[in-house]
C-alpha cells in the first residue's frame, strides 16, 4: 500500500497537466444578450511567461495553446459568439493583461483560486474602459495530491466564468461597450 502511494506521488510530481476545456457560462451569455449591444470584438490579453504555468504541488498546470491569457480571451469570444454579439471586425474592442494566476492546493481540505486582469475596451483606437478585475473561488482539496491536484484543475474553469461575470456585471463595462446594465 505504502509502495503504491508512493509511486503514485512520483507518477504526480513533476508532471505536466492542462487547463480543462472552458465552458461557457449560460448567465454570462444571457448578461450580454441583455445588453443590447450590436458588436464586440476581442484582441490579446496579454500574459507573461511567469503567469503561464500554475504549480499544484510540484505539478505543473498549463494553457493547452501555452498562454493563460489567451485561454480568456477564447473564453470571453466564445461567450460573445453564443450572445451572437462577436465580430472580429468591431469598432469595440476587449484586450487587457494578465496580472495573477493560481491556484492554491497547500490547504488540507480546500483549495483556493485567484486570477486578476487589467482589461482595456477601446472604441475607435480611443480607451473608453480600464480596470482590474479580479476573481476568487474555493473549491475541496485533500492532504492527498490525487484529489486535491485534480479538484483544483477542475476549478480552473469555475474561476474563469467567476471573472468574466464580474467584467460583463460591472457598470462601467456595460457603458463602455454601449449600454446600460438592465
Amino acid at each position: 500500500m505504502k509502495f503504491t502511494a508512493l509511486i503514485l506521488v512520483i507518477l504526480l510530481s513533476g508532471c505536466s497537466i492542462v487547463a480543462p476545456t472552458y465552458q461557457v457560462s449560460i448567465d454570462n451569455v444571457q448578461q450580454m444578450k441583455r445588453a443590447n449591444i450590436d458588436s464586440i470584438a476581442v484582441n490579446e490579453i496579454k500574459s507573461s511567461k511567469d503567469l503561464n504555468s500554475i504549480s499544484l504541488r510540484g505539478s505543473k498546470m498549463k494553457s493547452a495553446n501555452g498562454s493563460y491569457g489567451t485561454y480568456i480571451s477564447n473564453a470571453i469570444i466564445d461567450e460573445l459568439k453564443l450572445a451572437k454579439i462577436y465580430q472580429p471586425l468591431s469598432s469595440k474592442v476587449v484586450s487587457g493583461e494578465l496580472l495573477s494566476n493560481d491556484l492554491d492546493v497547500s490547504g488540507f481540505s480546500i483549495g483556493t483560486g485567484t486570477v486578476e486582469v487589467r482589461f482595456t475596451i477601446t472604441d475607435k483606437n480611443k480607451v473608453v474602459y480600464e480596470k482590474s478585475i479580479q476573481a476568487k473561488n474555493s473549491f475541496e482539496s485533500s492532504f492527498m495530491g490525487a484529489i486535491a491536484i485534480p479538484n483544483a484543475q477542475n476549478s480552473y474553469d469555475d474561476l474563469i466564468q467567476i471573472l468574466i461575470k464580474k467584467l460583463f456585471d460591472d457598470p462601467e463595462f456595460l457603458t463602455a461597450i454601449g449600454t446600460s446594465k438592465t
